[in-house]
């Protein structure tokens, strides 16, 4: 009897480890034997993508898309199994995407009114269809799976029409799109002293929250990429008693990054993907949003691909090593096969 128990015993202890070296496991709403069948790889260690825009309009330039190349992205976003999520839910690990695709962020600098302009239909005030925004929703209309969803960074026209302020940054906050901080005078920060940073940081939260007061202001969005010489103040600080407080500061460009459970991930200062086509006979466009679409192409098991499941941390079992426990939110579990 004690030799049974013994085998028993071992018996059920290679069954678990077997669970995480290769054999898959059933966890919550985790079927990953019906995901490989359907041959979906899960893999949530993967790299995501927060694509960086700045204005539409009709024709490309720096730091312009053009409205052909923005529809064009949203559908070869699609196609290729992204779909939209809020900064904050991927910054804070609440992904929940279908199973096989892949979450991205939308991010707009410089709150200019080709991104979100009112006009006039009859007696009624209604989104342009050609900015930003209203190219957003007819997509949206046509795919609701992708989402409707982005990161408007602002400065203070805060996209231009006066009379419209207060309107659109309702219609955002009730819509489920965030802000961010992008400075009072879009200087580079580097160059400043502490006393402006703070100033410029501190005088903006202030204007947006002025606005629109229910809005979450926790995000920096830094000027031409460039970091202040005191770092924390990224972060913390205060300008004439006003204080503000910051989670997160955004780069300009020009890479993805692992999940904020993943030990390469980059913390609080966050890199972007410029939104540009990429040309490879004279490398223009290298590190901008096509090239790495074609990067994860050539290279899909670096890619995040999501398991369906919101509290499962779902990837190759060799992967589980490279977790830091103290960023896993909490409920969630990692399943490897």
């Amino acid at each position: 009897m004690r030799v049974a128990r013994i085998l028993f015993a071992l018996l059920a202890a290679s069954s678990v480890a077997l669970a995480g070296c290769g054999g898959a496991r059933t966890t919550g709403a985790v079927d990953v034997n019906k995901l490989l069948e359907q041959k979906i790889k899960p893999n949530e260690m993967g790299m995501v993508m927060i694509i960086e825009y700045h204005r539409v309009e009709d024709e490309e330039s720096d730091y312009t898309r053009s409205i052909e190349n923005f529809k064009k992205d949203m559908a070869t976003f699609y196609e290729k199994g992204y779909r939209l999520i809020a900064f904050h839910d991927l910054l804070k690990g609440r992904i929940d995407v279908p199973a096989g695709t892949t979450p991205m962020v939308f991010s707009f600098d410089d709150s200019t009114q080709c991104q979100f302009n009112y006009v006039k239909k009859g007696d009624k005030t209604v989104i342009d269809p050609n900015c930003a925004l209203g190219l957003m929703q007819a997509f949206y209309d046509q795919h609701k799976d992708f989402g409707y969803t982005a990161q408007f960074n602002l400065l203070p026209q805060m996209f231009d029409q006066e009379d419209y302020k207060k309107k659109k940054l309702d219609y955002l906050q009730t819509n489920g799109f965030e802000f961010g901080n992008h400075t009072v005078s879009h200087p580079s920060l580097g160059r400043q002293s502490d006393e402006a940073v703070q100033e410029e940081i501190a005088t903006m939260a202030k204007d947006i929250k002025s606005v629109e007061p229910k809005a979450t202001v926790d995000v920096l969005c830094l000027p031409n990429g460039s970091v202040p010489k005191n770092q924390a103040l990224m972060y913390d600080g205060s300008f004439e008693g006003y204080k503000y407080h910051n989670n997160w500061a955004l780069l300009v460009g020009s890479n993805p990054f692992y999940p904020v459970w993943h030990y390469r991930n980059p913390g609080t200062l966050v890199p972007r993907i410029q939104a540009m086509d990429y040309d490879p006979e004279d490398g223009s466009g290298a590190e901008g949003s096509v090239y790495w679409l074609r990067y994860f192409d050539r290279h899909p098991e670096l890619r995040f691909v999501s398991d369906g499941d919101p509290t499962t941390i779902c990837a190759p079992s060799y992967m589980e090593p490279r977790l830091t426990g103290d960023n896993i939110p909490s409920g969630v579990q990692f399943v490897g096969y």
